[in-house]
């Protein structure tokens, strides 16, 4: 199991859930079935709407998968400078920013504040 923790200023409380790692899940399945995904628009990566904080909790987190699409989203709802996506592909540097829906939760704990 990989811990997903969820933290949001509506929040009094973090909200720690576990899911099996590898599950295929999206952020944005996860937040639609516990009710935070109220902020959502499309649900395919099309409008930046779904983007959110995700930090790993290792240390030594490896990079998860970030699709170009993605990224060109990123970038243009002002989430993400050419800069970081450079330190995110060359350094293998995880990106501080993400899209709820692109965004599969894999075995890396991770805390997202949106």
């Amino acid at each position: 199991m990989v811990m997903v923790t969820f933290i949001t200023p509506p929040m009094r409380e973090r909200m720690v859930i576990e899911v099996p790692e590898n599950s295929h899940v999206t952020l944005l399945n996860l937040m639609e079935k516990l009710d935070l995904s109220r902020f959502c628009t499309c649900g395919e990566g099309k409008c930046g709407a779904c983007a959110v904080k995700v930090m790993p909790l290792r240390r030594n987190a490896r990079l998860i998968h970030m699709s170009e699409a993605e990224r060109r989203e990123l970038i243009k709802a002002g989430k993400m400078t050419r800069e970081e996506i450079e330190c995110q592909v060359l350094k293998d540097i995880p990106p501080k920013w993400r899209l709820a829906c692109q965004y599969e939760i894999s075995d890396e704990p991770v805390l997202v504040a949106f």
